[in-house]
């Protein structure tokens, strides 16, 4: 075997690996043209916002389906409870049994008391398997 060309890949992947987010332990933000990785069957936990309690309405979107709607001094409508789950105090959303149909684009969108958008942000979600690597 050719040791440069592994320590060669072994630098590729972990500077690969700090361009990106891992989404199991830690939160992540949202923010346009980030990117995340979860593990199939995990758990990820993603920060919206830090402090949704001046947003007069938010929704988040996935493959064009919205999965969570807000507004202020308001229930909040959330879909799929077994999948998807939300506290608003600190703006953490969270994705449990991971799928790799749970992957994708999620966009946040907030709206102003007139019901103009003051913000989009968007993530894109991988899902990987145990044995799934990145190349």
């Amino acid at each position: 075997s050719c040791l440069p060309c592994l320590y060669l890949s072994l630098v590729s992947a972990f500077l690969l690996c700090l361009s990106i987010s891992l989404c199991l332990s830690v939160h992540v933000f949202i923010q346009n043209g980030a990117q995340c990785y979860g593990a199939l069957g995990g758990t990820v936990s993603l920060q919206l916002m830090d402090d949704f309690s001046k947003i007069h309405k938010y929704e988040l979107f996935t493959k064009s389906v919205k999965v969570l709607t807000g507004r202020k001094d308001r229930t909040l409508d959330i879909k799929m409870k077994d999948t998807f789950s939300f506290l608003p105090s600190n703006g953490t959303f969270w994705i449990h049994n991971l799928s790799r149909s749970n992957g994708g684009e999620y966009r946040l969108t907030t709206f102003d008391s007139n019901g103009r958008i003051t913000e989009n942000r968007t993530l894109q979600l991988l899902v990987q398997g145990k044995y799934d690597f990145i190349s």
